[in-house]
């Protein structure tokens, strides 16, 4: 594992997102398929998706900002999140609501498939783990209606929980002794508690490698193993 990763990944999120904006429908669709538990730059435990709560879809606005030496590099898309069963699952859409990629994590194995656009500068995987950080990656639960900071390691991280009246509002995730200098740091707006967390949004900041995810999160619906996938 490396410690830090080249200038052109740093920008890695905002650069899935430019892609999308300006791609055009005649690309080849390109599939790719990794192991979630493979040695990776960004590191995190990918945790089979079976063992991640209750199953869910929710619609997200994704707004991107990075830095690119010293030009900001910003950009916009649309997806869908859905945890289901045995599977997490992400479609990403470009303009006029085109289908862009697929990307989903069965057990051990991550399967991208890309319809449009070039070729991405990053494993896309990371995606994979904002999506971890922001939703699943969690200590035990405090009591009942708890306000506080709860500390604590998962997963050869450390983290650091803000919670409020019940709710979890901010997690911090650092790597004492590593080349990883700051935190990966998520925001949560109203909606995170103990048994479902449906946040209405989401802000991570990853001090890592040099990148800011706002997200936005609308029509959270609750879904059996049954439901049918979108």
């Amino acid at each position: 594992m490396t410690g830090a990763r080249p200038a052109l990944a740093l920008a890695a999120a905002p650069a899935l997102a430019v892609a999308l904006a300006v791609a055009g429908c005649g690309s080849s669709t390109r599939t790719t398929v990794l192991s979630a538990t493979a040695p990776a730059d960004y590191p995190c435990v990918l945790r089979d998706p079976r063992t991640l709560g209750a199953d869910f879809l929710v619609r997200q606005n994704l707004a991107i900002h990075a830095r690119r030496g010293d030009q900001p590099v910003d950009g916009q898309f649309d997806a869908v999140l859905q945890k289901q069963g045995d599977t997490l699952l992400i479609i990403g859409f470009g303009p006029m609501n085109v289908k862009a990629f697929t990307l989903s994590q069965r057990g051990d194995r991550i399967e991208f498939t890309q319809f449009v656009g070039p070729e991405l500068p990053f494993s896309p995987r990371d995606m994979l783990v904002d999506v971890h950080r922001v939703f699943f990656k969690r200590l035990p639960p405090p009591a009942a209606g708890y306000s506080g900071t709860v500390r604590g390691e998962l997963d050869g991280e450390t983290v650091a929980e803000t919670w409020q009246d019940g709710q979890l509002r901010a997690t911090a995730f650092t790597r004492p002794g590593s080349q990883l200098h700051g935190a990966v740091r998520v925001e949560l707006g109203p909606g995170c508690a103990p048994a479902r967390c449906e946040p209405s949004s989401a802000t991570l900041r990853n001090e890592w490698f040099g990148y800011t995810l706002a997200i936005a999160n609308d029509e959270f619906e609750e879904l059996s193993t049954q439901a049918t996938r979108p």
